[in-house]
């Protein structure tokens, strides 16, 4: 599962699995495979990204940035996210 982002494969397995439930043994293996090999939440999710640039500017004083930490991490467990004021 090398080349293209793991996350939006992921994502494009499932929606495709959500139209075709024949997929869905393919997505359920692709899956298998992701947390086999650590990737419990794909580490190239866009979140992770948006998370870290927080907590830079959290360490730089910036208060607004443990919103972004907090809804980017809502995200990452499908949770409803909150809007930013």
């Amino acid at each position: 599962m090398t080349g293209l982002k793991l996350y939006k494969r992921l994502r494009n397995m499932r929606d495709e699995a959500i139209r075709r439930p024949s997929y869905r043994v393919v997505y359920a293996h692709a899956l298998t495979v992701a947390h086999m090999e650590g990737h419990l939440v794909a580490d190239d999710h866009p979140a992770w990204e948006a998370i870290n640039t927080a907590i830079s500017a959290a360490r730089n004083g910036d208060p607004d940035a443990l919103d972004t930490i907090e809804r980017e991490i809502a995200r990452l467990h499908d949770r409803q996210v909150k809007p930013s004021s």
